[in-house]
């Protein structure tokens, strides 16, 4: 499946052709949705060894989150979250401990380089054509743009029935890649 059949299957669905012209905007406020809602394997993208430089470091561009960050060639160290204002208040020399996002940038409480893993965005499938959600879970292109299409036309029973169907797709996702990662281990501190 790709941008341009899920455009006709959305408007096959909605059965109006008032609505037609709104649908790339139903797809993409579906794949917003998406980008805040999902975390799996497939947006997952390694951080090499980067240099913090001022205390910070700026990932790409369509980078969401961070899965897990850890000192350059110590990955048994994860780093942990924490907020801004204790990161900043920390100013620290050493090895970094925690790290807080501060607009488009990740800062540190010391100095070096980290590696990690973060996640990435889902590829617009207006730029992309397809991407990875099309290819293993397309419903959620439609159930989103319909949730979108009865929200922009007022029909808030209708919408609360396609984003029902919509975030129950967006939790198997969620909760198939967290079943493949394996079982939680706790360890002794």
């Amino acid at each position: 499946m790709n941008y341009v059949e899920v455009q006709a299957q959305v408007a096959q669905w909605m059965n109006r052709s008032d609505l037609t012209d709104m649908i790339p905007d139903f797809i993409a406020l579906t794949e917003e949705r998406m980008n805040r809602d999902l975390r799996t394997r497939s947006m997952e993208t390694n951080l090499a060894e980067t240099a913090i430089v001022d205390g910070a470091i700026t990932p790409a561009s369509d980078v969401l989150d961070v899965k897990l960050i850890w000192p350059a060639g110590s990955d048994s160290n994860p780093l942990k979250a924490q907020s801004l204002e204790s990161v900043v208040a920390s100013d620290a020399d050493g090895i970094p401990t925690v790290y807080a996002w501060r607009g488009s940038d990740l800062v540190f409480d010391g100095v070096g380089s980290v590696e990690g893993v973060l996640y990435t965005r889902i590829p617009a499938l207006a730029t992309a054509a397809t991407n990875w959600v099309i290819q293993n879970a397309a419903s959620l292109y439609l159930f989103g743009a319909l949730a979108e299409a009865k929200l922009y036309v007022g029909d808030d029973a209708g919408a609360q029935t396609w984003l029902a169907r919509f975030m129950d797709g967006i939790d198997q996702l969620n909760g198939n890649d967290n079943r493949k990662a394996g079982p939680l281990v706790a360890r002794a501190r």
